[in-house]
């Protein structure tokens, strides 16, 4: 089975589908939807570590009064 995602509205086997999608089929279909601009090939995830990254906390300066 091969993933893509809906660019338009499209019935498949008899079931209605939005833009944005996301559905399995065979090859031949797949490439058929993506031929006559029905579909596209889903974004590749991320690269790299898959946990997610922390932001620190930013060091918060202090003004000292000049008393």
């Amino acid at each position: 089975m091969t993933s893509i995602v809906l660019t338009h509205p499209h019935t498949h086997a008899g079931k209605p589908h939005k833009a944005g999608e996301r559905l399995d089929v065979d090859g031949s279909t797949a490439d058929w939807l993506i031929a006559n601009g029905i579909a596209r090939q889903p974004e590749p995830p991320p690269q790299g570590d898959s946990a997610p990254i922390e932001a620190k906390p930013t060091p918060t300066q202090r003004k000292e009064s000049k008393s």
